[in-house]
């Protein structure tokens, strides 16, 4: 039985919108023959990613607005106009439907202006952990989105990661923090995983023990709500090998 299944649609399908359509298809929210996509027609690894989902597959946009309730707009900024536009110019298509666009730097007033009157509108900023459902999510909410939309749009971002409602003028910040931040860690992890290869240990083993040990740090700072300076007081003996290490840190 699909009826009690949102029907989704993408306009873009790449990565991201990838990430995001095996996520609501993990948490029981969709299934792949309840959701469409669009692509570019040179885009055929896109196209192919959403039918192994079992997911209807196009090259135009405005038949994924006629068959879905929910429509993901993933496509880049630059695009966003252009994609839009067809479905502002078709003038037979009902597009009183709820649109989250996940394109950086376009805002709720663009997005509103790009679309048909009736459209309701919500922004959304994810991190590419979603891939793996560890995703994290902001959203704001424009002018002729409910609360009911604002409840759709929490379950599909949690089915992905963590989610939180946010007012646009934070966007940016939280750009740089979470949409940037998993690049700055990956940068972290492979600088201790080559510590520990210095030393001596295999490289795969340290890629593990250091990608452990983040995420095992990380998850003490969002569970326990204990300051992260008290949590590394916790590890720092007097006069043992992390207090040097931090000292090493704080001189260079």
């Amino acid at each position: 039985m699909t009826s009690n299944l949102l029907k989704i649609g993408f306009i873009g399908g790449g990565k991201m919108a990838q990430a995001l359509a095996r996520g609501f298809i993990s948490a029981g929210l969709a299934k792949g023959e309840t959701m469409i996509s669009s692509c570019h027609p040179s885009d055929l690894a896109s196209a192919k990613a959403f039918k192994d989902l079992g997911a209807e597959s196009l090259f135009e946009n405005v038949p994924v607005v006629e068959k879905s309730d929910v429509v993901i707009v993933s496509v880049k900024p630059s695009i966003v106009p252009i994609a839009l536009g067809d479905i502002k110019r078709a003038s037979n298509v009902k597009a009183n439907k709820l649109f989250l666009s996940i394109a950086m730097g376009v805002t709720i007033k663009q997005l509103e202006q790009y679309l048909p009157s009736e459209s309701r509108v919500v922004r959304v900023m994810p991190n590419t952990p979603a891939l793996v459902r560890s995703g994290t999510s902001v959203f704001v909410t424009g002018a002729k989105a409910t609360e009911e939309d604002a409840e759709v749009t929490k379950k599909l971002l949690k089915s992905v990661g963590t989610c939180e409602q946010v007012t646009e003028n934070l966007l940016d910040a939280i750009t740089a923090l979470s949409g940037s931040g998993p690049a700055y860690i990956y940068v972290l992890i492979e600088a201790l995983a080559d510590g520990g290869v210095k030393m001596g240990l295999p490289r795969d083993l340290a890629y593990r023990l250091a990608s452990q040990t983040v995420l095992g740090a990380a998850q003490m700072v969002r569970d326990t709500n204990v300051h992260p300076g008290v949590l590394k007081d916790d590890v720092t003996s007097p006069a043992g090998s992390t207090a040097a290490g931090l000292h090493f840190l704080e001189r260079k």
